[in-house]
């Protein structure tokens, strides 16, 4: 239907260029306009079935209200149209039809939200589904207030033959008559076809649900600038101001993410404050085994640092899944000591939960694939800057690496863990690298934990660790140990809430930022991708009832977690100068200038500005650049729900971040002379995925076409990745 309407419109246009003068064509464009973007966001809110519903009665029952009014004197009174609207189908010009279905929907959508608080009233019953329809009705005709009486005596549209008056010099039978035409409409819609859920403020909705709000504040502006005669201009104000105002408040709190996290489950019977004293014991004890129960003020020396090295050689030969195999021993020359704590941490954590669904992470690692270069503008614009969020994560990240001078660096890293976890087969298939990837990490993750807190961190409960005077030595080592902790303020490094919250930051997060760019996926799907991360979180020492299994329970965790963890009293701030770098990093790769300026608006966009101000990410692109983000963000929203109606595939929002996808590729994971640290047998591979994103298999033809002038013309990378035959340079020491 989409496609015959889309062809409908089209000659529509060119006939009406082609016979008739300019202010009649624009009158016909803005009809046809308005008709689409409702009708784009009709679909977002409705379906598809339940938007052909509510077209087939907007357009028939508007057409043959106004049959029967132009011919029998029906509905509006007796009335004649000029030719000032274009073409007709009777004596009705095809552009009010049109009219008729935009104000139905925009309409519904008002009331609903004004009665209901959400823009779709599902499950109507008699009267809930009649106040409906009623309001709708008067929000309709509210509209038509101003409009009649400029289209009569401005346009000359259409001439009334007979009135009485009674409204400016017109009739008030006709808006006794949009009353009862637009209840007809909306009240046998929700009779016919009404929506059966109310969908959560999700892929991309808040702004399927503010365009039809819109295009009645901007009727509204109209009438008050234009009304004619000019006392029209002061009832508009009130008339239609009302229903803008108390709906835009309403749309406000339900797109608001806190609205969403209410409707999710409770988080009943977790003690969060209690997780942020729990790390994780296995590999804990790993590294307690290899450095000593040792308390004091210094880095790891002696044997201990002997040992941490000697294990940081063994865990080189972890390059694949099956290295890690039952039974797995540690060379014959190792310390025993070094041997026993490895292979019994190897023992404990290599096996995936029983939970784990081989289906539903197939599943994952094929989104994955689909949607590679738009899942790494994600990692860098979403994953990457919520995950500084965390204050005491955020201070871990700093005095681990200094990573605002070393931002690359932690890029590199995360990309050396995400690409093996995510490609085909890194969980479960041995010749994978994900788990024996992510098992690296999590003993970084103790080792870590064991220098700041100079001991066992089992044992340190209450224990307040001085800062240090800084020494000759300079290494990480000493910069984790000598920079002080206070346990109970700030919990232990990378505890339970971190480790949860990270998790959350490379699933729910991806979700989230797909839902935002208007490319959500189906519920399957990302309930797949989530559990898929929720395995690797086991991997990773994450416990259950820290993961979230749907997307509503993942937006209240999210929330939740990230309260958790406020700045304290004096601390100073080490999140805004982690932000700042990683988006001037990203600035820096992108070659394209009008792409240039993208990662700090879109970032702004996909976190909130409430969370990218608490990194820093704030003040440092000018209004102007927001401004072109803005409307730009807007038309392609738009424009990606109209021309997807009739072009399918099309998107974009896609093709742009697929673009900004290849430069950060291009300057952080494709550079020959700065390989990532990461096996041949993973560097490989990795490059032929890479070189096959540069087709967008779901974009036609010249999307991929135009896709090329924004990176490059061909495969992305054509020669292999080279790196290291070893480890991933992520060392435990």
């Amino acid at each position: 239907m989409f496609q015959a309407a889309a062809a409908g419109t089209a000659l529509l246009l060119i006939w009406t260029a082609w016979h008739y003068p300019g202010l009649t064509l624009a009158l016909v464009v803005s009809c046809a306009v308005m008709f689409w973007v409702c009708a784009w966001s009709a679909t977002r809110l409705l379906g598809y079935r339940r938007t052909r519903a509510l077209m087939l009665l907007a357009l028939g029952l508007g057409w043959f209200a106004e049959q029967m009014g132009s011919s029998r004197g029906w509905f509006f009174g007796r009335y004649t149209y000029t030719e000032v609207l274009g073409p007709r189908l009777g004596d009705v010009p095809l552009a009010i039809p049109l009219m008729w279905f935009a104000l139905a929907l925009i309409g519904y959508v008002m009331a609903s939200l004004m009665l209901w608080r959400r823009p779709v009233h599902a499950n109507p019953g008699f009267r809930s589904g009649l106040l409906t329809a009623w309001l709708a009705a008067m929000v309709i005709t509210a509209f038509d207030l101003g409009a009649d009486s400029y289209f009569v005596f401005v346009l000359k549209a259409w001439i009334m033959q007979k009135t009485d008056g009674g409204w400016f010099g017109e009739t008030l039978q006709g808006f006794a008559g949009w009353m009862a035409v637009s209840l007809l409409i909306v009240g046998s819609f929700q009779a016919l076809a009404a929506p059966r859920r109310s969908p959560p403020p999700a892929d991309g909705l808040p702004l399927a649900v503010l365009v039809p709000i819109l295009i009645y504040a901007s009727g509204l502006v109209f009438q008050v600038l234009l009304g004619h005669p000019i006392e029209v201009r002061a009832i508009a104000f009130f008339a239609m101001g009302l229903p803008v105002v108390v709906a835009w408040a309403v749309w406000r709190q339900w797109s608001h993410p806190h609205q969403r996290a209410a409707r999710a489950r409770p988080l009943a019977g977790l003690d969060l404050a209690a997780q942020s004293m729990q790390a994780d014991p296995t590999a804990d004890d790993t590294i307690t085994a290899l450095i000593g129960r040792r308390t004091g003020d210094s880095a790891v020396t002696g044997e201990g640092a002997t040992r941490l090295a000697q294990a940081n050689q063994l865990m080189s030969a972890w390059t694949h899944n099956a290295a890690l195999a039952p039974g797995w021993a540690a060379a014959s020359q190792a310390d025993p000591e070094v041997a026993a704590a490895l292979e019994a941490y190897v023992a404990q954590a290599r096996a995936l939960p029983d939970w784990a669904d081989a289906g539903k992470i197939a599943r994952a690692e094929a989104i994955f694939m689909e949607h590679g270069p738009l899942s790494c503008t994600l990692l860098f614009c979403s994953s990457l800057p919520e995950c500084y969020v965390m204050p005491q994560l955020a201070e871990v990240l700093h005095i681990a690496g200094q990573l605002e001078q070393h931002t690359e660096h932690r890029i590199r890293q995360t990309a050396a863990m995400v690409f093996p976890v995510m490609m085909k087969g890194g969980l479960t298939d041995p010749e994978g690298s994900g788990v024996a990837q992510v098992l690296k990490v999590r003993l970084i993750h103790a080792t870590i934990r064991h220098l700041i807190l100079r001991g066992d961190p089992q044992k340190v409960r209450g224990r307040v660790l001085p800062q240090l005077l800084a020494g000759a030595d300079r290494s990480m080592h000493r910069a984790l140990a000598a920079h002080g902790w206070d346990v109970d303020a700030q919990g232990l490094p990378c505890n339970q809430i971190e480790l949860a919250y990270t998790l959350l930051t490379f699933s729910y997060s991806f979700l989230k930022g797909m839902r935002t760019l208007g490319l959500g996926l189906p519920r399957e799907d990302e309930e797949a991708y989530l559990h898929a991360w929720n395995v690797m979180g086991h991997v990773l020492g994450v416990r259950r009832e820290l993961m979230a299994w749907t997307m509503d329970e993942a937006a209240a965790l999210f929330d939740v977690l990230q309260a958790q963890a406020p700045l304290l009293p004096g601390q100073a701030d080490p999140r805004p100068p982690l932000g700042r770098a990683l988006v001037a990093a990203m600035a820096h790769s992108i070659r394209v200038p009008v792409l240039r300026g993208l990662p700090v608006p879109l970032t702004r966009w996909l976190i909130g500005p409430e969370t990218a101000a608490r990194i820093g990410i704030d003040g440092h692109v000018s209004w102007a650049t927001r401004l072109v983000f803005q409307l730009g963000r807007l038309l392609v929203g738009v424009t990606d729900g109209v021309v997807g109606l009739v072009v399918p595939g099309f998107s974009l929002s896609r093709l742009f971040t697929r673009a900004v996808g290849y430069h950060l590729l291009t300057r952080f994971l494709m550079n020959q002379t700065r390989p990532l640290a990461l096996p041949d047998r993973v560097l490989n591979p990795m490059g032929e995925l890479i070189a096959g994103w540069s087709h967008d298999p779901l974009a036609p033809g010249w999307v991929n076409r135009l896709e090329d002038r924004l990176t490059t013309t061909g495969d992305w990378h054509r020669r292999p990745l080279r790196g290291v035959h070893a480890t991933d340079g992520a060392k435990a020491g």
